[in-house]
C-alpha cells in the first residue's frame, strides 16, 4: 500500500477509534460534553477525520496540534485510571481511556512523529486542560468524583499532580522531536584505516 493511502487509512483509523468511544458515551449518558474525556474523544476524531482528508503531516502547526492532542488523550488515560474509579468497564471506556490514546500516542512517536515543534508548546498545551478545569470548577460540573470543589485542597493537589503528568508528556514530545543522535560519519582515508570525521 502506497505512502499517500496508509497514512490517511491509519488516520482514519484513530479517528474512528475517538467518534466511537463518543458516540457509546454519548449513548450512555444525557450530558456527556462536561466530561474531558468525551471532549478530548471529540477534539481527536474531528483533528484526525481533517487530516486524512487533507493530509499535511510536517507543517508546525499540524505538529503543534497533533501534540496538544496526544498530551490531553495522555491526561485523560492516566488521570482516569488513577484518579478515577466508576465505569472501567463500561465500552466507551475501553475507547476513550485505552485505545484512543494509544492510537494517538502512537502515531505522534512512531507512524507519523511529530518534529516541528517547540519547547514552548509544552506549556502552550497545558493551556486547553486548564480550561477545562476553570470551567469545570466554575460551572460545577461535578463530573469527576476525585475533582470536588467542595474539597478545595485536594482539588488543587490532584490538578497540580495532571499538570504537572500533562507538562512532563509535552516536554517528552518535544524532546522526542528533537534532532536524533546519530554515530559520526566515518571518513575512508586511501592506505589508511577508516578517520572519525567528528568527535
Amino acid at each position: 500500500m502506497p505512502a499517500t493511502v496508509r497514512l490517511p487509512a491509519w488516520r482514519l483509523l484513530v479517528a474512528l477509534s475517538a467518534l466511537v468511544g463518543v458516540l457509546l458515551a454519548a449513548a450512555r449518558y444525557d450530558v456527556w460534553w462536561t466530561a474531558l474525556s468525551q471532549l478530548a474523544s471529540l477534539a481527536a476524531a474531528c483533528l484526525y477525520l481533517a487530516l486524512a482528508v487533507r493530509p499535511r503531516s510536517g507543517r508546525r502547526a499540524d505538529d503543534a496540534v497533533r501534540g496538544g492532542v496526544a498530551v490531553v488523550m495522555v491526561l485523560v488515560a492516566v488521570g482516569f485510571w488513577v484518579v478515577q474509579q466508576a465505569d472501567r468497564a463500561a465500552p466507551y471506556s475501553w475507547f476513550e481511556h485505552g485505545l484512543t490514546p494509544a492510537l494517538v500516542l502512537l502515531d505522534v512517536v512512531a507512524v507519523s512523529p511529530v518534529r516541528a515543534v517547540r519547547p514552548l508548546d509544552a506549556l502552550a498545551w497545558l493551556v486547553p486542560p486548564a480550561a477545562y478545569l476553570a470551567w469545570y470548577v466554575v460551572a460545577d460540573l461535578g463530573t469527576y468524583t476525585a475533582l470536588d470543589p467542595a474539597d478545595p485542597l485536594a482539588l488543587a493537589g490532584r490538578a497540580a499532580l495532571l499538570a504537572a503528568l500533562a507538562l512532563l508528556t509535552g516536554a517528552a514530545l518535544v524532546a522526542w522531536s528533537g534532532p536524533r543522535w546519530r554515530p559520526p560519519r566515518r571518513a575512508v582515508v586511501a592506505g589508511g584505516p577508516p578517520l572519525a570525521s567528528g568527535r
